[in-house]
């Protein structure tokens, strides 16, 4: 039994001595204690810039929870149709509302300049889509209208 226990104490020794002398096995406490503080230190500056993002989106969700409502794209209604487009707070007034050839087409054509000491900028951007009216429409009862964040149209059925 004493020779079981000194066996196993030896061959700890001598593992524990591999390890070390090979760099697989550290017995600086001191070096990983400064590691861990380092990653405590690195992870609170995560947290802490995570909270501040929180706090951003929430300042910006109480100044205008319009932006924030989740609606249905497409909805099939007993009396109507709504198709909705969300705006992601771009400007309605920049739409362009058109119904041709039993299309309706909504398009925005987005243009930004800005000068600075820097330069002059400019970004242009434009999208499109359209929609088939169905045959069960009244094309001259489709109205549109912005709510929230949204652009909606509504087409009654017959």
């Amino acid at each position: 039994m004493k020779r079981l226990i000194f066996s196993s104490v030896v061959t700890a020794f001598i593992t524990t001595s591999s390890l070390q002398a090979f760099g697989l096995f550290s017995l600086d406490v001191n070096k990983e204690i400064d590691r861990n503080n380092a990653l405590i230190k690195q992870y609170e500056e995560y947290i802490s810039n995570l909270k501040q993002e929180n706090k951003y989106m929430a300042e910006k969700k109480s100044k205008h929870p319009e932006l924030f409502v989740k609606k249905p794209l497409f909805e099939d209604l007993k009396d109507k149709y709504i198709y909705r487009i969300k705006l992601n707070g771009a400007k309605a007034d920049a739409l362009n509302f058109m119904i041709k050839d039993d299309m309706v087409t909504i398009g925005m054509n987005m243009k930004q300049e800005e000068k600075s000491d820097y330069g002059y900028f400019y970004n242009s951007r434009y999208f499109s889509t359209s929609y088939t009216i169905p045959e069960n429409v009244v094309q001259e009862k489709i109205t549109h209208k912005v709510e929230g964040d949204y652009f909606t149209v509504e087409m009654p059925k017959k």
